[in-house]
């Protein structure tokens, strides 16, 4: 299980890498505003998949879409080990650095 808060303009994941298998995200939305959690296995580090004024959402392996403020929900996804990314990928919010490395292992 990997504790995850978003908010503006940060996605905190209580640890940095999980073992490969089962990972449960348990994201909560402590900001003012909705937000998403976008995961994507890249080789490319989180900060580097824009394209226009959003990230290339390629290699996406879930999501959990309009996050409202306060609100919790899970999101269970079974990973192989790699290089993932983590991000919020609504209008502006990748741009404003709402995105975080994270490495299954």
């Amino acid at each position: 299980t990997v504790p995850t808060t978003l908010d503006e303009f940060n996605v905190l994941p209580g640890v940095q890498a999980a073992p490969a298998g089962r990972v449960t995200f348990v994201v909560r939305n402590t900001g003012k505003v909705a937000h998403e959690l976008v995961v994507l296995r890249t080789a490319k580090p989180a900060g580097s998949l824009l394209k226009g004024k959003e990230a290339d959402e390629t290699g996406a392996v879930g999501e959990i879409g309009d996050l409202k403020p306060g609100a919790t929900k899970k999101l269970t996804l079974t990973l192989a080990k790699g290089h993932y990314a983590l991000l919020c990928n609504l209008p502006g919010h990748y741009l404003a650095g709402q995105v975080a490395d994270f490495y299954v292992k």
